[in-house]
């Protein structure tokens, strides 16, 4: 590959933006990682044998050949023949294909239908039983669901939250998900849960006796307890509502333990948590959660040691 790199400098850029636009890449600070779109359109090419579009070797190969074609050694009818009879033979092999679903590693799941009791089978895009017309993506918000999370899912009909969401502006957020019946199908559908659902005055206060409150809200001094995805103040969920604290349990894609949020109620600040990553930047941080003067939740981050005139740390 040495003599057969990926294109020139000025291709391989316009080929990783061709990739970012396409969300097949989403670029994390200095890095460029795939998606869960580029990992199912790898699971569609192997399972359709285009083994050849799967292979860096063939841009590098062609772009070897193109060279030696400007250098005058390789004829231009031959390297357009070529180019030809590749495509065709790649495009035949796709519109041959004729199987109801894409080849692949596919498990099935240990958990039974949430809907009819049958059996629930992973295939190219979703988790599907054999049963009925239950079925979920496999990748929803650009995130790729674990087997683990799936089976969990379809046990308790929720789970979450989990990060590593995309929005379709791309940015990155987290939620819980949960089973919910689709009124119009009268079969289980795939929902976000954002944890403020039910919160209007028609519905009904959530229940806190038989938990124990985390601490007092830095807010209206009411208690707070863990609820849906994050934490909140009974004054928040309560009618009338009068306050309006609440924290989720994933900042930044940092979890917040109970044990944290108690610190942060208790003695206003956390532990020093290494786990942020700015939703600007795609960088990694390390910060205290600390409470504001308003009730709010802010962060502090290290002091760095100021170094005196000789050099020394102080």
């Amino acid at each position: 590959m040495s003599a057969k790199g990926l294109g020139t400098p000025a291709t391989r850029a316009a080929i990783i933006e061709g990739l970012l636009t396409e969300k097949y890449l989403i670029r994390e600070a200095r890095d460029l990682t795939p998606t869960a779109k580029a990992h199912q359109l790898m699971t569609l090419l192997r399972g359709l044998k285009v083994n050849e579009l799967v292979a860096p070797e063939l841009t590098g190969e062609w772009e070897f050949r193109l060279a030696q074609m400007q250098g005058g050694t390789l004829a231009r009818d031959v390297f357009m023949r070529d180019i030809a009879q590749m495509t065709q033979t790649i495009v035949s092999r796709a519109k041959e294909y004729d199987s109801d679903t894409v080849p692949g590693d596919y498990v099935t799941l240990e958990t039974p239908c949430p809907q009819c009791g049958g059996i629930v089978k992973e295939n190219y895009r979703r988790f599907a039983c054999t049963g009925c017309a239950f079925s979920i993506t496999k990748t929803p918000a650009g995130r790729q669901f674990e087997i683990e999370e799936a089976e969990e899912l379809l046990k308790n009909k929720g789970i979450g939250p989990l990060s590593g969401f995309r929005s379709k502006m791309g940015r990155p957020f987290a939620a819980a998900l949960k089973l919910v019946e689709d009124h119009e199908t009268q079969h289980l559908k795939l929902a976000f849960d954002f944890g403020q659902e039910n919160e209007d005055e028609a519905s009904e206060a959530p229940d806190f006796s038989g938990q124990t409150s985390l601490g007092p809200c830095p807010k209206c001094r009411s208690r707070v307890f863990e609820h849906s995805i994050g934490y909140v103040c009974e004054s928040t969920v309560a009618h009338p509502k009068s306050c309006d604290f609440r924290s989720g349990r994933i900042i930044l894609q940092q979890d917040i333990s109970r044990e944290q949020m108690q610190k942060l109620l208790g003695a206003g600040r956390t532990d020093l948590l290494t786990g942020f990553k700015s939703s600007r930047t795609g960088r990694h941080f390390k910060a205290y959660l600390v409470q504001q003067k308003d009730g709010s939740i802010g962060f502090e981050f290290e002091k760095k040691e100021k170094a005196g005139r000789d050099g020394k740390h102080s």
